[in-house]
């Protein structure tokens, strides 16, 4: 007999065994789930991985998928094996979860056969909620020729997946002949691009290949390439921003405690679930492209390089062959002048979150750097940046003479503007809109808006007249005609972004060729041996703006010390380090302290606020950034009593540097007994705006007398999202605020009015309503849980909520107005 005919025999006698013995194989853990890494392209980090099955048999030993899928499908058990897979997924991520250890999104793989024999949504919805796991941990991949073979069921199964929160990825994308008519009528969250493409690894196929990333970029498809082998492909992949990374070359399919084992020994990291959408964001963003295209992430300290195509490299004049890692150290691990500029641009975009501009030369050549941010998370910044070398473009050289103009001005100027006084008009020739006072993405700004914005805002109040005369563009061509410099200069104190105040030059010349119609203004530094001598002026404020400037000095001593001893204001001051080193009487007499009692030490110390961070965060901007703080609220503890306070804070200049900040307090609790609006305030959760529980035990009381006198009954309502801390452990405090926000609003809006909502302690949400019919209840219990079952992502970020919902009657039995919150809540334990 051939050898084919053996091979034949083999593979029926196969496939009669595995058709045989699939429950038996279940049942005994024959079955094995494997799993292979997907890589984030970007960042290098473990973002994902593929769940595939393998059958480790007593008899046949290991059998490979070809082995058993066709026979489990051709005898149409395929959904065996499937719901199998789905539970072990789910297991093994809660398993990791709850032991406190990294798990990331698992992709599981359905057969068309599955749909038809079952619910594979209930199936797969069931294990969701039996371990106890976020939706976003899983992914379903369909095939293309799932597709082909029953549309319209597959249109019903991929809408029902997506539509209950769940990414949908197609596989094999391009294997097949319909591949760009389905993107076309259906919506996926990644294709999987067949590297059958990159085989041949020709010019051809990488044309393909980069034309179809670029396609799904542009259909707000993410993409993930299968089957990578190669350090070749790995490059090649990613400079056409390729988003995800799958294939041997990161790791073959294993046992999920030998696939993290062999991450860890890798030096792979695991991307943490509250960077996922972050991370997509910036992989949007990588293409191929012929424009010189950066990815920057900054962390408010250090920049780092996520991407950076060939043209951008020609551009700055490095080596396309230059790593990410050595262009990082080149570039932002320098201590080079222009290292300052870029974080103050940063700083600059990150503000505005416009299409910001920065002009500066480098190596001699004259560059124009365009960027805005993409997306913020937890203090990152992603940022997409595009830079020209001006120098390199010979017309524009020839025409404007640019190297002559501006050779290397970016490290003596912090900034150069043009001015046309004729027309009103003023543009930054580098260093941007530097001590305007102002944050725009114009090019061009209004010349006197400018300048007064600048007298208000940036000059030193003393120096104020003195700039103006200087900067009266009626007389500035005469005045710069008798200069024999050629241009007139003058110092003044101006404001910088740390909120000090510091001595710089400034010189406006006129621009030759213009006939006296452009100027040229620039800002610099003083020189360093001019500190001394300009530090003996030392009035930052012209107190001839608040009072006669000629009085006795004793006379604002005496006004002083009457502040400190009779008024009411609560008045303190602290140096440089935080700690106090007086008060008012009144500051002193409401904590019943004596001033010994606080000199020398922090809030901290003194250890009578609920929450220090806001208090010490707030002084940190005066004194570091010269902040002025006004009518911050907070809490501090008098005696064991809760006082609801409101805060103001300025920095103490000497020698126009802070020294030290003072502030003053208002107990607003006083002011709520008088004021009407600010006791309402005082009614309200601070994060969704609804009433807080001490409303509610207000309110509450309300519904039980028009119960007790007119037998009007009410039911109270807890809804609860089981999932809170989950949402504040994997995404922060700050997001879990703003998902209770989004919560609140949705109850308010389900319930229709029908009753009284309020925020409670933590994740609780409470409706008083006098609805009491069962199947009532019952309905507007339903449309709330509806309604918050839409809640499937924030901030592009996706989430899963666990709702519960209690409620009890004031009529029930054993039910108290005292007992009736207490309850509700013994119904969720």
């Amino acid at each position: 007999m051939a050898s084919g005919d053996h091979n034949q025999q083999d593979t029926r006698k196969i496939a009669e065994y595995v058709i045989k013995n699939i429950d038996t194989a279940l049942e005994n853990g024959w079955i094995k789930v494997y799993y292979q890494p997907v890589i984030r392209s970007l960042t290098g980090q473990l973002c994902g991985a593929e769940s595939l099955a393998r059958w480790v048999d007593p008899e046949l030993g290991f059998l490979s998928p070809d082995k058993f899928i066709g026979a489990l499908e051709a005898s149409r058990q395929i959904h065996k094996l499937d719901c199998f897979i789905v539970n072990k997924v789910c297991s093994d991520i809660s398993e990791r979860i709850n032991n406190g250890l990294d798990a990331v999104p698992v992709s599981v793989n359905f057969s068309r056969l599955d749909f038809e024999a079952t619910d594979m949504l209930k199936v797969l919805e069931d294990a969701i909620t039996k371990y106890d796991i976020p939706k976003d941990y899983i992914h379903v991949e369909i095939t293309e020729s799932m597709i082909v073979s029953d549309a319209d069921l597959m249109r019903r199964v991929i809408d029902s997946f997506r539509d209950a929160g769940y990414e949908v990825w197609m596989d094999d994308f391009g294997s097949g002949y319909s591949s760009l008519t389905l993107l076309k009528d259906y919506y996926f969250d990644t294709l999987k691009m067949d590297m059958d493409f990159l085989k041949s690894f020709t010019d051809r196929s990488k044309s393909i290949m980069t034309s179809a990333i670029s396609m799904a970029k542009d259909i707000n498809i993410m993409t993930l390439a299968e089957g990578v082998e190669t350090a070749e492909q790995v490059e090649f992949l990613k400079c056409i921003g390729c988003g995800m990374l799958q294939g041997y070359f990161y790791g073959q399919p294993m046992p999920v405690d030998k696939f993290f084992a062999h991450i860890e020994e890798f030096g792979i990291t695991i991307e943490p679930r509250q960077w996922r959408h972050y991370y997509q964001e910036a992989g949007f963003v990588a293409r191929y492209t012929n424009e010189p295209l950066e990815i920057i992430e900054d962390d408010g300290e250090n920049f780092r390089t996520l991407f950076m195509n060939d043209e951008y490299k020609r551009q700055i004049q490095l080596k396309t062959s230059i790593s990410l890692e050595e262009l990082d150290n080149l570039i932002y691990k320098t201590k080079s002048p222009l290292l300052k500029k870029y974080r103050e641009f940063a700083n600059k975009l990150e503000a505005t979150k416009n299409l910001e501009t920065f002009y500066y030369t480098y190596n001699g050549n004259i560059l124009c750097l365009q960027a805005k941010e993409i997306v913020e998370h937890g203090g990152r910044h992603i940022i997409k940046a595009s830079n020209r070398n001006i120098s390199m473009d010979i017309n524009l050289r020839k025409q404007n003479n640019v190297d002559n103009k501006l050779k290397e001005l970016n490290h003596i100027f912090e900034s150069v503007l043009v001015i046309n006084p004729s027309r009103n008009t003023i543009a930054p020739l580098l260093g941007n809109f530097a001590y305007s006072g102002r944050d725009s993405d114009e090019t061009i700004g209004v010349l006197s808006e400018n300048i007064k914005r600048m007298a208000d805002n940036i000059v030193a109040a003393t120096d104020r007249e003195k700039f103006l005369e200087f900067a009266d563009f009626e007389t500035l061509g005469e005045r710069i005609g008798h200069s024999e410099k050629g241009f007139i200069e003058n110092i003044f104190r101006l404001r910088q972004r740390d909120g000090n105040y510091a001595w710089r030059e400034v010189a406006i010349m006129m621009i030759p060729g213009t006939h006296g119609k452009e100027f040229m203004i620039s800002t610099k530094a003083t020189a360093d041996d001019a500190q001394k001598v300009l530090a003996r002026n030392t009035a930052v404020f012209d107190i001839s703006h608040y009072s006669n400037a000629n009085l006795d000095p004793s006379l604002f001593t005496k006004m002083w010390e009457n502040i400190l001893s009779d008024a009411s204001v609560k008045f303190f001051w602290k140096d440089r380090n935080r700690r106090f080193l007086g008060a008012s009487k009144a500051f002193l007499e409401f904590f019943e302290l004596t001033i010994d009692d606080i000199t020398g030490k922090t809030d901290e110390e003194m250890n009578w606020h609920i929450n220090n961070a806001d208090f010490h965060n707030d002084e940190i901007d005066v004194l570091n950034e010269g902040a002025y703080i006004k009518n911050a609220p907070g809490q501090c503890i008098v005696n064991g009593v809760v006082h609801n306070i409101m805060t103001n804070k300025s920095p103490i200049y000497v020698n126009g540097q802070i020294v030290g900040l003072m502030g003053y307090f208002i107990d607003i609790d006083q002011e709520l007994e008088r004021l009407d609006e600010l006791y309402q305030a005082r009614r309200l959760d601070s994060v969704t705006g609804l009433m807080n529980l001490a409303a509610l035990a207000e309110v509450s009381k309300s519904y039980s007398q028009n119960y007790l006198s007119n037998g009007v009954d009410f039911t109270l309502l807890i809804i609860r999202n089981d999932t809170h801390q989950r949402i504040i452990k994997d995404f922060g405090e700050d997001f879990a605020n703003r998902l209770l926000k989004k919560i609140g609003d949705t109850i308010v809006e389900s319930s229709e009015g029908s009753g009284a909502v309020a925020k409670c302690l933590s994740s609780d949400f409470a409706l008083l309503t006098n609805i009491c019919d069962p199947s009532e209840l019952d309905i507007l219990k339903n449309n709330i849980q509806t309604e918050l079952g839409k809640i499937k992502e924030l901030d592009g970020n996706n989430i899963t909520l666990k709702i519960r919902i209690a409620s009890k009657l004031r009529s029930d039995e054993g039910i108290t107005d005292e007992n009736m919150y207490s309850a509700v809540l013994q119904e969720f334990m």
